[in-house]
């Protein structure tokens, strides 16, 4: 650019305007022209001629103009953007001062922020891990799970029969690709100690579904699906490093599962992680035993959508084609039908309610902590209201006051917030261990999304706790605030600050009534008969292989076991079962043929949980028998077929009619079993679960390969595996034992979702509970300290010192009211929301409220007993002298 005369004295110009108008600039342009015009003339140069020369020497005005104006505007920006620096600089100066100045102040505002914000952070890093964190597979919104159910049900859809899969595989339209799985728990050998290894058993179409490339070797084909095919497997991606010492030539290799060879083709990919059943230590061939037949709903479905099918349409067309085997094959599928449903419903379960409504009970926590920040910072505003009016009244803009408060605020959430990420980032570990068994595979993480939610929460918790402050205090009249003494706190500030400790009291009566139901179902779970002995009760996992034990050799082998178990001090009693209660594995048929009555088909069935049991199972569990007998020894595998029902399979199978007596044709087994007893119910799946009842069968005359051994104990039942465990290893040195546990807490972990519900809100219920009550101590306390002139005043005319107390807390009294009104309002429209949550309690439970009402009402009226005291022991003459 051409050099524009007297530029430097027109920036210096605009430097001091900071921004020149296009006014200035055109007669700062003008002079330089008149100048040289006046200099050519002096010299004798004819004034029209000069003009002519000044102009043609000056150049191009307009693009000078426009030039400086540009110019001059770089230069206010970066004036402006100066100031602006100078100022924040200048205001988080001050602020770090004010703050420091006020230790005690500063503490407590940022442990009330640091609460609020690690409360939310932490429910929310389980919300981003478990419901929004999308799962680790392509296409996963395409993916989705195919099983059966009773039409009148309205439960997700459960397992299904490969003859069913295979006749959707064939009608189905809706779905690019289909795949099966089934599971098996082997003994693997040959590669150091023995050891029972979950396996998936999957149709080569399951890698398409999860679009899974093995890293080494191949994944299961077609071929290896088909009726006789040898057994193939693809290892684990950890297992193959752990197991196998991460060799490269595994592949081609055959290992023993079973004592069966079985030739390693694959290797997963590092970090998969199969859904559901496929997360297994290893993927076999699934191929289809046909004695299971289409009865044998055992297994899972997954299928992949095609583009542009709605999970609706894939519905509809799955009924239809139930429809179309329901009339094909009644016996099987009479009053079945498909479910589809989307694999990440599966996933999350029963747990997206619970995770919302923890996520809405920390917000309230952010909320009442905010209320209580804000109080504070009004209260401490109130007595710096002479230092704002002074800086008004020297030339500081309200909306510069207003900045200043708000930068402290600003520090505040910054200081409040690093706390609060470094409390939430301790809690998350034992979030993860309280919590439900999906954050296994989706735990709670401190990610970027969690850390921009947390960095958002702040700046909004600024504003929340901030602004309001700010307003209230920053003075609009300066002289009117210069006259007042600075301890006397305006009307408006005052009933902003008893809102504010009203809106405390409501929420937390909220939260701790939610809190309440939750305790109170939980109890009730507690209370419920689980219909066994649960304490000294050792149970672990034996699994015999086919290949080395028959059923002779399989009774042969319990029996030893049992013998030697025995005569072990501190041992009560053995047993065996084929199911564990509350293990959550479960053995459910359907009994199609019960003498004396028509033939029950499809949904009709007699539905009931399976159980082959050693006689001394019942009195080993501590199972109690309610009529007729139990199997005994003398039940020997040639004698009649005998069997037990529980009370509820009784009544909902029989009704009325005495069971005793009855013949049903149970599988495994040809003929009839006579029912000779009824025992007690089993809360198998849970104590606040319901199950169609169990039907045990013994193990003598139904000889099962797969076992759990339970021991009673009189001591630590965890203390004697090692003993059990050297007894199974002195009768098969090759056979592994796994699932070792003690029933009590086999039982518990079926309550850790209730559990860690019951823990979170009721952590959140504690912190409200005690921020609001500080909250109502700060406002009574803090406008007892404003009302100590008038109380002198009172005590000089003769008022006594009770009255004062009683005026004080009066005044608690009311805003304790006020907020415990508000709160029951919304604790009664709130409440429905927790329904799915509780266990015979009322949502409305009047009791619940009462107790939370009036424990509250207890605890917010001792926050005003320390200012009470301290009004009543006001020294009027002192105060008065000091007027």
């Amino acid at each position: 650019m051409a050099r524009i005369p007297g530029l430097r004295r027109i920036l210096r110009a605009a430097d001091a305007r900071s921004g020149a108008s296009a006014s200035a600039i055109d007669d700062e342009l003008r002079f330089h022209i008149e100048s040289r015009v006046d200099e050519l003339v002096a010299r004798g140069t004819p004034e029209a001629e000069a003009r002519l020369i000044a102009q043609r020497d000056f150049g191009d005005w307009n693009r000078y103009r426009a030039d400086v104006l540009t110019i001059d505007h770089h230069y206010a920006r970066e004036i402006r953007m100066r100031d602006f620096v100078d100022s924040v600089l200048n205001d988080s100066r001050h602020a770090v001062r004010m703050l420091r100045n006020q230790p005690a102040f500063t503490a407590v505002s940022v442990v009330t922020l640091a609460l609020g914000i690690a409360a939310t952070t932490t429910v929310f890093s389980a919300v981003n891990g478990v419901l929004l964190r999308p799962l680790p597979y392509a296409d996963a919104n395409r993916i989705v799970h195919i099983g059966e159910r009773e039409i009148a049900r309205s439960e997700p859809g459960g397992t299904t029969s490969y003859d069913n899969f295979a006749d959707w595989q064939r009608l189905a339209r809706s779905f690019t690709t289909m795949g099966i799985v089934a599971t098996s728990a082997p003994t693997l050998t040959g590669r150091g100690d023995p050891v029972r290894v979950p396996v998936a058993l999957v149709s080569a179409e399951m890698f398409d579904v999860f679009h899974v490339k093995p890293s080494l070797g191949r994944g299961i084909v077609p071929s290896d699906n088909v009726a006789s095919a040898p057994p193939v497997l693809v290892l684990d991606y950890d297992l193959w490093r752990t197991r196998f010492g991460g060799d490269p030539t595994v592949i081609g290799q055959t290992v023993a599962l079973n004592f069966v060879s079985a030739k390693v083709v694959g290797v997963l990919p590092r970090g998969f992680i199969g859904t559901g059943r496929m997360n297994r230590q290893i993927w076999s061939n699934f191929v289809n035993d046909t004695s299971d037949g289409r009865t044998g709903r055992s297994k899972d479905v997954y299928a992949l959508l095609r583009p542009g099918v709605t999970l609706e349409q894939a519905q509809a067309e799955m009924a239809q084609i139930s429809k179309q085997l329901e009339a094909s094959y009644p016996q099987a599928d009479k009053g079945e039908t498909a479910v589809v449903d989307r694999l990440v419903d599966r996933i999350v379960g029963d747990v997206r309610r619970p995770l919302i409504l923890l996520l809405a009970a920390s917000l309230l926590v952010l909320l009442i902590a905010c209320a209580n920040l804000s109080n504070l910072l009004l209260a401490r505003g109130m007595s710096r209201r002479r230092e704002l009016a002074v800086r008004v009244a020297v030339g500081a803009g309200r909306g510069r006051i207003v900045r200043q408060l708000l930068t402290e605020s600003l520090l505040l959430a910054a200081i409040g917030c690093v706390a609060g990420v470094l409390v939430a980032r301790l809690a998350m570990s034992s979030l993860a261990a309280l919590g439900p068994p999906v954050f296994a595979s989706r735990p709670p993480e401190l990610d970027l999304r969690v850390l921009l939610t947390a960095m958002t929460v702040s700046v909004a918790t600024t504003l929340l706790f901030g602004l309001l402050p700010a307003l209230r205090i920053a003075p609009r009249e300066p002289q009117a605030a210069l006259r007042e003494s600075g301890a006397r706190v305006t009307g408006g500030a005052g009933k902003t600050r008893t809102t504010l400790a009203t809106a405390q009291l409501s929420l937390a009566v909220i939260l701790l009534s939610a809190s309440a139901l939750v305790v109170k179902s939980f109890v009730r779970v507690l209370e419920v008969d689980s219909g066994i002995r649960s304490d000294h009760l050792l149970t672990m996992q034996i699994t015999l292989p086919r290949a080395r034990y028959d059923s002779s050799r399989s009774t042969i082998f319990y029996d030893q076991l049992a013998r030697r178990l025995r005569a072990v001090p501190g041992v009560r009693s053995v047993a065996f079962t084929s199911l564990v209660p509350f293990s959550g594995d479960f053995d459910r048929i359907g009994i199609t043929k019960i003498a004396g009555e028509a033939e029950r088909v499809g949904a009709d069935a007699a539905r009931g949980d399976r159980y082959v049991v050693s006689p001394s199972y019942f009195a080993t569990m501590g199972i109690r028998l309610l009529r007729g007998r139990i199997p005994t020894e003398e039940d020997r595998f040639d004698a009649p077929l005998v069997c037990v029902v529980d009370e509820v399979f009784a009544k909902r199978i029989f009704g009325d009619r005495d069971p005793i007596g009855r013949r049903m044709d149970l599988p495994a087994r040809d003929g009839y079993a006579t029912i000779v007893g009824v025992v007690s119910h089993v809360k198998t799946y849970g104590l606040d679960v319901a199950s169609p009842g169990q039907i045990y069968m013994s193990d003598v005359q139904y000889p099962w390969r797969w076992s759990a051994l339970v021991v009673r104990t009189t001591g630590d039942p965890l203390a004697f595996a090692s003993v059990a465990t050297h007894a199974v290893h002195e009768l098969d040195a090759d056979q592994p034992v796994d699932d070792i546990n003690s029933m009590d807490r086999l039982m518990s972990s079926l309550l850790r979702a209730r559990r860690f519900t019951l823990t979170v809100l009721s952590a959140f219920a504690a912190v409200a509970i005690v921020l609001a009550v500080v909250g109502l101590y700060g406002v009574i306390a803090y406008g007892a300290t404003q009302r100590r002139r008038e109380f002198s005043v009172r005590i000089a005319l003769g008022a006594q010192r009770r009255q004062i107390a009683r005026i004080v807390v009066g005044e608690g009294a009311r805003i304790a009211v006020a907020g415990v009104l508000i709160g029951i309002v919304g604790a009664l429209a709130t409440a429905r929301l927790l329904s799915s949550l509780l266990f015979d309690v009322d949502p409305h439970d009047a009791g619940v409220l009462s107790a939370v009402v009036a424990g509250l009402s207890v605890v917010a009226m001792m926050a005003c007993v320390v200012p009470a005291r301290r009004a009543t022991r006001v020294d009027a003459a002192e105060v008065l002298r000091g007027d």
